[in-house]
């Protein structure tokens, strides 16, 4: 007697973005993944690693570079000349302009 197939299983639902104004993110201090969280929030605990974030204070502009000696995302306050990787502890310029990433 022929065994039935499972069904395939159904796609996720594809990635939104939060709405302006809703959520924001920051990368974890711990493991340095991507965190979402609620706008007003002063600090955010990582769900992979539990190690807590603080959240910078709002108004505050922040940029993002990928670090040039180990490639972990990197997010600093906007204006700063130059970043130390907290990983490697590369030294890397922060050009305006050329980051990706504005919150």
């Amino acid at each position: 007697m022929p065994v039935p197939l499972a069904p395939y299983p159904t796609p996720p639902a594809p990635f939104t973005p939060p709405a302006t104004g809703s959520e924001s993110q920051l990368v974890c201090s711990g493991c340095r993944n991507l965190l979402l969280y609620p706008v007003g929030a002063t600090s955010v605990c990582c769900a992979v690693c539990s190690s807590v974030t603080a959240v910078p204070p709002p108004g505050t502009e922040m940029a993002q570079l990928v670090c040039g000696g180990c490639h972990t995302l990197l997010m600093y306050i906007r204006g700063a000349a130059s970043v130390q990787c907290s990983c490697c502890h590369t030294i890397n310029l922060a050009l305006e302009g050329t980051n990706s990433y504005v919150n």
